[in-house]
């Protein structure tokens, strides 16, 4: 194999797409409509909010990392890794490892102090892998709320 990662270009939306939708069925989400596949591709093109570093054998696109910056509590920025996948036929090829040591490079040179990234509770080969690379695991709750209960949620924050 020989492996690259470079970061997301125009020529690279053809392989995003492939394994964007790879990821969501992997993840058992609907797939994406094509208005929101071309919405999370036109912020990449933009560089706009995310930006995302592809993993390639060749032209055969292998896994993605997608991240932005963030200011935490306290000094500095920090490089926040959203979403981190491997297609299922590269697995346990040291993709994934290439993919993280690469957004390190990124931590580095965008001076950033830190490197956050979460995994769902439920996905115990996310946490296994992160526990195989001894990486610090943090005691945060996430919150999420969905789309269509903005509305709801929303009513609930008006200041009398």
């Amino acid at each position: 194999m020989s492996l690259t990662i470079r970061a997301f270009d125009e020529k690279d939306i053809d392989a995003f797409r492939t394994l964007y939708q790879e990821c969501l069925a992997y993840y058992q989400v609907a797939a994406a409509s094509p208005e929101q596949e071309e919405r999370v591709i036109s912020l990449l093109i933009a560089e706009r909010h995310m930006a995302c570093h592809i993993a390639f054998d060749g032209t055969i696109p292998l896994g993605f990392a997608t991240w932005g910056l963030n200011f935490p509590a306290g000094a500095g920025i920090s490089l926040v890794m959203k979403e981190l996948f491997v297609s299922s036929n590269a697995r346990g090829k040291g993709v994934g490892k290439a993919l993280l040591s690469t957004l390190i490079d990124v931590a580095r040179e965008e001076g950033c102090t830190r490197f956050d990234w979460a995994t769902d509770g439920t996905n115990k080969g996310a946490q296994k892998f992160y526990a195989a690379l001894d990486a610090p695991k943090m005691t945060k709750q996430s919150y999420r709320i969905s789309s269509e209960k903005y509305e709801k949620f929303q009513s609930r924050l008006t200041v009398s």
